[in-house]
């Protein structure tokens, strides 16, 4: 038999390796523009074609290669960042691999123009598909000119894979804002097919936020700054009144490099927890500063996480230094969510300075502005405006026979009759409990029926909106007053990339601005409030960019619109509410799926219940 062992060809290797680095055109902007910062640019331009699929085009005024270096540069493993092994343990840079110009060049056809500022003359170096084709002088400014062209073009697999232009540019803005945010004393400019998206000026870490996203974000922006020695973190918070249900702009970045830590957020949320109510998320912008050999980058291939030699105390610090941002600002937390506000205001003097960074959460003075009280009253009050009254459908009354039909749909063993008093009486004094604002709880004969509310919703929106589009009823109705949308330009592609869905079902809109869009009818089967609503939230969520949004089906789109909608639901329903949603949900077509394909309700039994107690 003959050896089936075989070393790989260097071009096979080289295209393999820049899978890792390079997965789409927004992988290219990363590297390039970190290369720039690299490079000490004060000033950074970037062309793009067709989403970057045909031209990707990074200007820097940074320091500029020698003709020797212009070639090396393109060379696997050939870096300036690092030499030695304990290098790896203190970068101070963006990039130090040497992989990305390799990997670029592999997938691509690259042309460089580069110059140093005391050299008369510059280099040009033309490399395609990994293939070394010329280098030249040539007259050029200082710094680096890198033309990317063809992106894909000798691994047509891989290109094929790639999304609409709507969608590419969305995920170049977000690498975009990752590598601009942290330098606002980097001039930025980007431009798509000729027509300038960003022109962003040298300015304070605020205005480039604002300018990146939203002129509101400019009285919602809470200053966040601490220094326990080993690390110091400063950056912004918002307020409670910016947060949002969905996606919200939520950004870490440790010594100036972007990164995500779960760990971190649910220190940020943990903060948040007095003064938010669980399904909201506050937006924030926040800078770690920390002695590059307590941190380690080197985990990720595209650098995106990083481990913490203090994980622990950093958390801690981060928890108190949110709180006291908050406390200083006003903000102090709402005692009881089930009433009607959800912060109150009051001013507080706190003075951290001298405190031990691992007490900080402890030692907030006399006054602690978290600290827990009796509500006045407490309630589960009808007045809450958000809620919406439903007409009981024409259900069965008989408990058992609605579960029965469930039976019939492949639920096994569930008969409900009305509740044995041992087990209703300590639920509540009625059938149904709201638990947590997320599930109803409802005692039956053979156990316990948890439903999770929001899926309920789900499913009956679901159900309602298909059978009204699917039935021709659709319709426009002219609004009263025209509801205007501003957007910024990630929320911009989402929308020309839904706009087409959302004429199809009856919403008409009109330019106004760049960035700006009247809604001057809305479909016939919605309010206007719960329009607008749903079309931001579909348009924020970050989940969108996985739906193919040219090729949505009506059952799609319908449970598209039902999961918004359910989403802008409140939760937090009295037991006569449980009792019309529960009964609505067992009337629908598929109360045991929602519209996604996830179980609505779960069956504890009681054999469980008495097997865990022995």
């Amino acid at each position: 038999m003959p050896d089936v062992i075989k070393i790989l060809p260097e071009t096979l290797v080289n295209k393999i390796a820049a899978g890792e680095v390079v997965q789409r055109p927004a992988s290219v902007i990363k590297e390039l523009v970190e290369n720039s910062i690299d490079a000490k640019a004060k000033s950074i331009t970037i062309n793009l074609q067709d989403a970057g699929k045909t031209l990707i085009q990074v200007i820097d005024d940074g320091v500029g290669m020698s003709p020797t270096d212009a070639r090396l540069a393109f060379e696997r493993h050939a870096t300036s960042k690092i030499a030695r092994t304990e290098d790896l343990f203190r970068i101070t840079t963006k990039g130090f691999r040497g992989e990305a110009l390799a990997s670029i060049a592999a997938v691509s056809q690259v042309e460089l123009k580069t110059r140093r500022q005391q050299d008369q003359i510059g280099t040009r170096v033309v490399i395609e598909g990994g293939k070394f084709i010329l280098q030249e002088p040539v007259a050029c400014p200082s710094g680096a000119n890198f033309l990317v062209k063809n992106l894909f073009f000798n691994v047509p697999a891989r290109r094929k894979f790639l999304k609409s232009d709507h969608t590419e540019l969305k995920h170049i803005l977000t690498e975009f804002y990752r590598v601009a945010i942290p330098h606002p004393d980097i001039k930025f400019s980007i431009f798509h097919n000729k027509t300038a998206i960003y022109k962003l000026p040298v300015s304070s870490l605020k205005e480039r936020i604002v300018n990146l996203f939203d002129k509101s974000f400019n009285k919602y922006l809470i200053p966040l700054e601490t220094d326990a020695g080993f690390v110091k973190i400063y950056g912004y918070i918002g307020t409670p009144e910016s947060a949002r249900k969905r996606y919200a702009e939520q950004y870490l970045f440790v010594n100036n490099r972007y990164f995500r830590s779960s760990y971190l957020h649910r220190a940020i949320m943990k903060a948040y927890e007095k003064v938010l109510s669980p399904e909201f998320k506050p937006l924030y912008f926040i800078f770690f500063e920390i002695d590059p050999s307590r941190i380690d980058v080197n985990i990720h291939p595209t650098k995106i996480e990083v481990n913490f030699q203090d994980a622990d105390s950093i958390y801690q610090i981060l928890i108190a230094a949110i709180k006291r941002s908050l406390a200083q600002y006003g903000v102090i937390p709402m005692i009881d969510f089930e009433t009607e506000a959800f912060i109150q205001h009051k001013t507080v003097n706190t003075d951290l300075d001298d405190i031990n960074p691992f007490e900080l959460e402890q030692d907030l003075g006399d006054y602690n502005p978290f600290e827990e009280t009796e509500p006045e009253t407490s309630s589960h009050s009808n007045k809450n405006p958000g809620k919406q009254n439903y007409n009981k459908p024409q259900v069965p009354e008989n408990w058992e026979i609605l579960f029965e039909e469930n039976d019939k749909n492949h639920i096994p063993d569930i008969h409900i009759s009305e509740p044995e008093q041992t087990i209703q009486q300590p639920l509540s004094s009625g059938k149904f409990l709201n638990f947590k604002a997320k599930y109803i709880i409802t005692p039956l004969k053979s156990g316990l029926a948890i439903i999770n509310i929001r899926r309920a919703y789900e499913t009956i929106f679901y159900e309602e909106i298909l059978s009204q589009l699917s039935h021709s009823q659709i319709s426009s109705q002219q609004t009263l007053y025209p509801l205007q949308l501003s957007f910024n330009h990630r929320q911009l592609q989402n929308f020309f990339s839904l706009k087409e869905q959302f004429e199809a079902i009856g919403y008409r809109f009109e330019r106004i601005s760049e960035t700006s869009f009247n809604i001057v009818a809305i479909p016939g089967f919605m309010d206007a409030k719960l329009a607008q609503d749903i079309l931001m939230d579909i348009i924020n969520d970050p989940d969108t960019e996985s739906i193919d949004l040219y090729q949505l089906t009506l059952e799609n789109l319908s449970a598209l619109l039902a999961h918004s909608k359910a989403r802008l639901q409140n939760t937090r329903i009295n037991e006569s509410e449980m009792e019309a949603l529960v009964n609505r949900l067992f009337a629908s077509l598929s109360p045991n799926i929602s519209p996604f394909g996830k179980k609505n309700f779960y069956i504890l039994k009681l054999e469980e219940i008495d097997k865990f107690f022995k």
